[in-house]
């Protein structure tokens, strides 16, 4: 470092030496190019008086002043002829009528200019005069050797250059030895920053200066101590993580970009059947899975489930994200979480369904086998009797399975929802025709107040349809003979409510809260008898849920049962 800044220093110390001779030697041209020109006009004044005094012969004249003044006299008339020159003893003198500075005294009063002279055959600096005698335009013109003036600058240029070199012998001793001075602190510091990336972090510098010196000493201290801080907070930050990733029961595996593993907790080790520490080992010899391993390049947005069967069979879930710092990419993270048991019951429930769906469907055939060929017995009486029974319990069992399939689809989510816009008036409407047959068979009024504009809600439009029969077909199965059911479309706000109401038998406070449950019915056997399954109302709710509504329900018994629908109103397009 002592010899970057000595260089530095000398560098500057060069420059500005230059720089500063440089234009001193300008400075000092222009004062003595400013000097001449004054001492000229200064003459020329003096000379014009003696002029206009002379009465002799003029180059006699000049010849005396020129030698008093050690300077060049030239005097022209407004012609250009030359009538007195003081250098020369040539009779026939060029004209001067063309010289600029002539041409500008003739014009301003005064000329300058510097140029070579034909007569003097060097470069000569001249001053112009115009003056006027006895009626007549004279020039008297005063010159002086460029050389002269170039010989001062030169001695000057000398003395410049000596004082400049001594300046900078000077200078040079100074320099080394504040470079010197400068530095000791700095080398010191660089002796204890070694010391301190050893480990030795308990080190401190002593400088007492108050200079920027002693503010750098200070603040390496304060860096000391908080790297010391930092060090040891970093250090328990790593034996939290390391405990953190070694209680998580999913598993955690960071591979550097050459696919060697850079971290791994227990559960991940525990995943692959491990012993051994797989840190630093290659990614492929932990996991020894080809599906696995081409994640790692994929790097997919979404979770991968992936099944593996060494050493024994277990479904994974794996999501890989890049780990980037600065916009440096370090490698990959994999979470991996075991989902082996979610899988098992994800089985079982689905196994259920399908066993209880194919249980169910087989009777289900051979009852309407049974009722289309009773339909040809003779026997009248017995043939009716039997073929209503058949009739009645296969559509129970339709409405089972039905039901059960509807439930589990609404559950999973998985079949494809038509989300469109839903007239709410229009739709009640056809829910009133379809169910108004079933409500007169029972001698029970149903009605219909519909909002006085049109409204309207998202969603599907069978699985609405669904929701209200379900909802409008227990209140008819609920409601005693000559009973009372309606069903009403309101606008509050932004939210559409459908209510359906009846004044059928009620239901106790309770049991309204278990009302959605699957199979829960609050009297089995007439529920039963009216041929429920106990999903309907479970159907229901997961409609209501899909179409981003609310259901409630207010009922006592003997007073009948409203179901208010909530919905979020389906003005706007989506």
């Amino acid at each position: 470092m002592r010899k970057k800044l000595f260089g530095i220093f000398m560098v500057i110390l060069f420059f500005g030496v230059t720089i500063t001779g440089y234009i001193s030697y300008n400075f000092t041209k222009k004062i003595i190019l400013k000097n001449t020109q004054d001492n000229l006009k200064t003459e020329c004044k003096l000379l014009e008086d003696s002029f206009k005094a002379n009465s002799g012969e003029l180059d006699l004249f000049v010849k005396n002043m020129g030698a008093i003044i050690n300077k060049r006299i030239t005097i022209i008339n407004k012609d250009g002829l030359v009538l007195g020159e003081s250098e020369t003893k040539e009779k026939n003198i060029e004209n001067h009528s063309d010289r600029p500075e002539i041409i500008d005294a003739l014009k301003s009063g005064e000329g300058f200019s510097t140029r070579h002279s034909e007569t003097e055959d060097q470069t000569m600096y001249y001053y112009a005069r115009r003056v006027e005698k006895d009626g007549l335009v004279y020039i008297l013109r005063l010159s002086v050797q460029v050389n002269v003036i170039e010989n001062m600058l030169l001695e000057y240029l000398k003395l410049l250059l000596i004082a400049a070199i001594a300046g900078a012998i000077i200078c040079t001793v100074l320099v080394y030895l504040y470079v010197n001075i400068i530095t000791k602190p700095i080398r010191m510091l660089t002796r204890l920053s070694t010391t301190i990336a050893l480990g030795q972090y308990e080190k401190r510098i002593s400088i007492t200066s108050k200079d920027e010196i002693g503010q750098l000493g200070h603040a390496f201290n304060i860096m000391a101590k908080r790297l010391q801080e930092t060090i040891t907070e970093l250090s328990d930050k790593q034996s939290k993580l390391i405990s953190i990733l070694t209680s998580m029961d999913d598993g955690v595996i960071v591979i550097d970009n050459t696919e060697k593993i850079l971290l791994i907790n227990s559960a991940a080790q525990k995943l692959f059947e491990s012993v051994d520490d797989l840190t630093g080992k290659y990614f492929i010899e932990a996991t020894r899975n080809k599906e696995i391993h081409e994640l790692v390049n994929a790097i997919p947005d979404e979770d991968v489930e992936i099944t593996i069967n060494h050493p024994i069979i277990k479904y994974l879930r794996i999501r890989t994200k890049r780990v980037i710092n600065s916009n440096e990419n370090l490698g990959v993270m994999l979470f991996i979480q075991d989902i082996t048991k979610i899988k098992s019951l994800e089985q079982m429930r689905s196994d259920f369904v399908a066993n209880v769906s194919h249980e169910l469907k087989s009777p289900l055939t051979s009852l309407k086998g049974c009722a289309e060929t009773l339909k040809y017995v003779e026997d009248k009486p017995t043939r009716d009797k039997f073929l209503d029974i058949i009739y009645i319990e296969s559509e129970r069992l339709t409405r089972l399975i039905n039901d059960i399939l509807t439930l589990s689809d609404l559950e999973n989510k998985e079949s494809l929802i038509n989300f469109e816009k839903i007239n709410v008036n229009k739709a009640a409407e056809e829910i009133f025709y379809i169910m108004e047959p079933a409500a007169n068979s029972k001698e029970i009024s149903i009605k219909l107040e519909l909002e006085s504009k049109e409204i309207f809600i998202y969603g599907d439009r069978d699985k609405f349809k669904q929701m209200m029969i379900n909802l409008v077909d227990n209140g008819i199965k609920y409601t005693n003979k000559g009973g009372k059911v309606k069903i009403k479309t309101l606008k509050l706000d932004k939210r559409v409510k459908i209510i359906i109401t009846d004044n059928g038998i009620g239901i106790p406070k309770k049991n309204i809260s278990r009302l959605f449950e699957r199979f829960y019915r609050v009297d089995k056997g007439r529920s039963r008898e009216m041929g429920g399954t106990g999903l309907g109302l479970a159907i229901v709710k997961h409609i209501v849920q899909l179409f981003d509504g609310k259901i409630s329900v207010e009922s006592s018994i003997g007073n009948g049962t409203s179901f208010i629908l909530d919905f979020p109103s389906g003005e706007t397009d989506l």
